[in-house]
């Protein structure tokens, strides 16, 4: 399977729904994304990456 490039914009959305709604996992489902990489944008997004 191909990796996919997302767009900033795209991972910012994302961030943004999981740290609202709490779930990283129930995003993920939504966005058709693994639970661990929307953890991974999360962490690195508040480490400032």
């Amino acid at each position: 399977m191909p990796r996919t490039k997302h767009s900033k914009e795209f991972k910012l959305q994302v961030i943004k729904e999981a740290t609202e709604t709490g779930n990283k996992t129930l995003v993920a489902r939504r966005y058709n994304l693994n639970a661990n990489m929307v953890s991974r944008w999360c962490t690195e997004y508040k480490n400032g990456h």
